[in-house]
Order: C-alpha cells, then sequence, then structure tokens
C-alpha cells in the first residue's frame, strides 16, 4: 500500500510536469491592427536602491515608444540613501521623469502597495506599466505588452524576469526563476492563472480603479497577486507572455538569508491562491520525500522515476534557456537538481519558523 502511494506522487508529479509543457507551448498571440500611441505612464516604486535606481531609469529612457507619449513617476518609499538625490538629478535632465515622495498611508495600503496607491493619483496615463528599481528593461517592453492592453476587456498583463548574476549563487538562483517563470506560464496556458508579475506588469487605469484600489483591498505582501485576484473577480481578462521582447532582468539575490525572506514573502503570497493549486504544492513538495522512501523500497522504480523527472526538467530548462535566448551551461544544469531541492527544503523550514519575513528593512 506504501509503495502504492509513493508511486503515485512521484508520477503525479511526472504528470504535472507534462502539463506544465503543455501549457507553455500554447502561448497567446494576439494581433492588433491599432497603430497609435496611446500616453502611458510607468510606476517605479524605490526604496533605498542607489545601487540600481540609475540603470533602470536608464533603462526606460531607451525605451522605443514617443517620449512626448510616456511618463516615468518614481515612487520614493522612505529611502535613506541617495535614492532621491539620484533621481532628482536624472529629472532635471529628462522631464518625463518625475519624482514623488510617498508621505503617509493610503487606507490599507503598506509598503509598495502604498506606493502604487498614491501613484496612481498623481499619472497622466490610461494605461499603467510597474516594474521595479533593481529591473531593467528592454527597448520593447511597451510595445510588447500593449497590443494585449488593447484587445477587449483586458484586466491586466504580465511579462517575465528572470535574475542575472555571475557567482554560482547567482546562477543557480537564474535557472530557479527560469524554472518557476515556466511553471507558472505553462500551468497559467492550461487555464491555472494565478498572479501577475509585480516587477512586469500593465493594466488599463480604469481596470484599477474598477477594484477600489490599493487602499480598499486588504493588504498583502504580495501586492501584485493582490491586484491580479481583484482585477479577474470584475471578469476582466488576463495574460502572462513568455516573450523575450517584454523580458525584464532583475538582480539575484546577494545573500542566502535575503533569499529566505523573498521566498517566505512569496509564500505568504500564496496563501490566497485557488484551491486547485495546493494539490500541486503538495505533489511537489512531497517529491524528494517520497522518492528517498521509494529508494529503500523499490530501487529501480526510484531510480527510472528520478531519471525521467530530471530529463523532462531539463528538456523544459533547455527550451526556456532558447526561448529567451540564454546561455546554456551544462554544468550548471547537471548540479541545479539537488541545488533545487536543497533550497526548497530551505525555504519550508524558514516559512514554519516564527520568524518575521523582512522585506526592504520592514518587518511583517
Amino acid at each position: 500500500m506504501i509503495e502504492v502511494v509513493l508511486l503515485f506522487i512521484l508520477w503525479a508529479h511526472l504528470l504535472v510536469q507534462l502539463i506544465i509543457i503543455a501549457g507553455i507551448l500554447a502561448e497567446p498571440k494576439v494581433v492588433t491592427k491599432k497603430t497609435n500611441f496611446p500616453f502611458v505612464s510607468i510606476f517605479v516604486p524605490a526604496r533605498n536602491e542607489e545601487d540600481n535606481i540609475e540603470a533602470c531609469l536608464k533603462s526606460l529612457l531607451l525605451l522605443d515608444y514617443p517620449s512626448e507619449q510616456v511618463e516615468i513617476i518614481v515612487g520614493n518609499d522612505s529611502s535613506t540613501d541617495r535614492t532621491a538625490e539620484i533621481i532628482q538629478s536624472l529629472s532635471g535632465q529628462y522631464p518625463r521623469i518625475k519624482l514623488y515622495n510617498v508621505v503617509g498611508k493610503a487606507g490599507n495600503a503598506r509598503a509598495k502597495a502604498n506606493v502604487l496607491a498614491q501613484l496612481i493619483g498623481q499619472c497622466k496615463g490610461e494605461i499603467i506599466f510597474v516594474t521595479d528599481a533593481d529591473i531593467t528593461v528592454p527597448e520593447s517592453w511597451i510595445k510588447n505588452l500593449l497590443p494585449f492592453l488593447l484587445e477587449p476587456h483586458i484586466g491586466i498583463v504580465s511579462g517575465t524576469t528572470l535574475v542575472d548574476g555571475k557567482s554560482f549563487f547567482e546562477k543557480m538562483q537564474g535557472l530557479e526563476w527560469l524554472l518557476a517563470n515556466g511553471n507558472l506560464l505553462g500551468l497559467d496556458g492550461v487555464g491555472m492563472k494565478s498572479t501577475a508579475v509585480g516587477n512586469n506588469m500593465a493594466f488599463p487605469k480604469e481596470a484599477y480603479l474598477k477594484t477600489g484600489g490599493y487602499e480598499k483591498m486588504p493588504f498583502s505582501v504580495t501586492e501584485d497577486f493582490q491586484l491580479f485576484k481583484h482585477i479577474r473577480k470584475l471578469g476582466y481578462k488576463t495574460y502572462n507572455l513568455a516573450h523575450i521582447d517584454s523580458l525584464n532582468i532583475s538582480k539575484a539575490q546577494p545573500k542566502l538569508i535575503k533569499l529566505l525572506h523573498q521566498r517566505k514573502r512569496w509564500m505568504i503570497g500564496a496563501r490566497g491562491l485557488p484551491w486547485y493549486w495546493f494539490p500541486v504544492f503538495l505533489i511537489s513538495a512531497f517529491y524528494v520525500p517520497a522518492l528517498i522512501v521509494l529508494m529503500f523500497i523499490n530501487i529501480k522504480s526510484a531510480i527510472l522515476i528520478a531519471a525521467l523527472k530530471f530529463i523532462f526538467q531539463t528538456l523544459f530548462l533547455l527550451y526556456l534557456q532558447n526561448k529567451f535566448r540564454r546561455k546554456t551551461n551544462w554544468l550548471y544544469l547537471l548540479v541545479f537538481e539537488p541545488y533545487y531541492y536543497i533550497i526548497n527544503t530551505l525555504m519550508i523550514i524558514f516559512y514554519l519558523l516564527p520568524v518575521k519575513m523582512d522585506w526592504k528593512g520592514r518587518k511583517y
């Protein structure tokens, strides 16, 4: 009986992988004949980002979009470093960059949600793009997401974000983000909607306002998921895209403890996902324990399943690397499997510990 249960968990995990692969192959393609360039507003929440904000803003200045039809509003969220000074200097050179110092709290909104809630009242655009201060965007970012937003009754559109880095730890995070985004995109493709990507998303201002705004939503540390959920409740359609032309790049977390706090934030936010996501999480969480136990009961079956899982996952990563034109390093692919399950185990332990999540110097 135990062997049957173990085999069910392991084969179910492989089935989920195949469903994800099928889903990402069903990537949405929308063709629009509109050729005008509507005025858009770009929001960049920033808190103590003196090392990143200049690169972010310079990438936004290079967007392939009429400069007179875009404004970039940076919400300085009580920074104690040189963030505001750097923004002010760039805004003096480029009038489309505007500094807004966030003061007080808008209703229920806190942290990044509070920044976005206040920036809505400052913007002129009817379409809002959102990214983070540690992100660089491609020149085609707006032009790639915009056609989807011009389709009828679209509430929110997300591109994909991956991380770059040079160290082994940063390279592993790059593969982890690649796999996580691939899973999100694949399950989205088969109808299992989950969230928007908070550092790479866009939405009509009208759809946002119909939700009541962040000031009226219950506070969540994952503000992107909260907005996504409320927009979908209103009946709007959403897209998550796997396009190279809307691929944003983020910096990897430099230290393990920062990575664990980041993942704890994500896991807290995941509590609000629809019920059908939890079997997927449970199957994934029990894969390694089930495989280890099966090794002592039926080692041939365990080796077969482990080999198939590694092959499916590696081929999936190679497909995604090719799709997003990322460089392939076979050594990293070979060691990614043990890294992935070590880091996931640490994530679960850290999530269960009675330690408050620390994000941008604030504890929740």
